[in-house]
C-alpha cells in the first residue's frame, strides 16, 4: 500500500502517518506540503504509483480545488481523499464532482478517518452524515435518474463532469484516440487517459463506448 499525504501542516502529516501506520504497518507514506512537490512527483521513478491519495482541499500554491489537476498532470490515477478544516457542503459537492472519492473534515476523531479511508482504498465513496445531509439537493442527480434525450451541450453537465472532461467527452464520441485527443487539447497521452478514467467512474460505464452511450442519453454531448 503506497499511501500519498499531501498537506502543508506538518503536524496533521506526522499524525496522519502515525494513524495510518498503526493500522497499515506495512504502508508506504510519501508526503508534500505544496501543490510544487506535488507537479515533482510527475518525475518519480517509473512503477511507483499510488493505492490512496490523502489531500488538503488547500493546498498552497493555488486556489482550493487545484490540487485535483496537479495529480492528473503528475499521472497519479488512484482515489482521492479530500481532508479539510471547512465542512461546506458546496467545496463537498465540488470536491466530489471533481473526482474526489472522499469529503472528510479533519474534526475526525482518528479512528473514524483510518476506517473511511479503508473505504476509499477499497474503491468506496465516503461523506460523513452530517455533511452529506448539508448536500442534500445539491449534488447531480445520479446517472440513472437522470432525465433521458436531453439537448443540452457537453459543456452543460450539470456539475456531473469538469469543463476538461466534457471536452475529453466529445472527443471520444468522434472516435478519436488518446493521442489523437491530446493533440488537440494540447495534452499528454497519460492526461487523457486519467480523464477518460474519470469519465467512465462518473457515468459508471465499463468502457468508452458506453460512456459514450450514456453521455448522449443524458444530453451531455453537443452532436446528435
Amino acid at each position: 500500500m503506497r499511501v500519498l499525504v499531501a498537506d502543508d501542516h506538518p503536524m496533521y502529516r506526522d499524525a496522519l502517518e502515525l494513524y495510518l501506520m498503526r493500522d497499515w504497518p506495512q504502508a508506504s507514506l510519501t508526503a508534500v506540503g505544496s501543490l510544487e512537490e506535488l507537479d515533482a512527483l510527475a518525475h518519480r521513478p517509473e512503477g511507483q504509483d499510488f493505492d490512496l491519495v490523502v489531500m488538503d482541499w488547500q493546498l498552497p500554491g493555488g486556489e482550493g480545488g487545484a490540487g485535483m489537476d496537479r495529480l492528473d498532470a503528475a499521472g497519479i490515477d488512484a482515489p482521492v481523499a479530500v481532508v479539510t478544516g471547512h465542512d461546506d457542503a458546496a467545496i463537498a459537492r465540488e470536491a466530489l464532482t471533481r473526482g474526489a472519492c472522499a469529503f472528510l473534515p479533519k474534526t475526525l476523531s482518528s479512528v473514524a478517518l483510518v476506517q473511511m479511508l479503508k473505504v476509499v482504498a477499497v474503491g468506496g465513496s465516503v461523506v460523513p452524515a452530517d455533511v452529506a445531509l448539508r448536500m442534500a439537493g445539491a449534488l447531480p442527480a445520479p446517472v440513472g435518474a437522470a432525465p433521458v434525450g436531453g439537448s443540452g451541450a457537453a459543456s452543460d453537465s450539470g456539475g456531473l463532469l469538469t469543463e476538461r472532461e466534457c471536452q475529453v467527452l466529445e472527443h471520444l464520441a468522434g472516435g478519436a484516440t488518446n493521442k489523437e485527443i491530446g493533440r488537440v487539447l494540447d495534452l499528454q497521452e497519460v492526461t487523457i487517459k486519467l480523464h477518460t478514467r474519470r469519465i467512465l467512474r462518473k457515468l459508471g460505464a465499463k468502457n468508452r463506448v458506453e460512456a459514450v452511450t450514456r453521455a448522449r442519453d443524458l444530453g451531455l454531448l453537443s452532436g446528435p
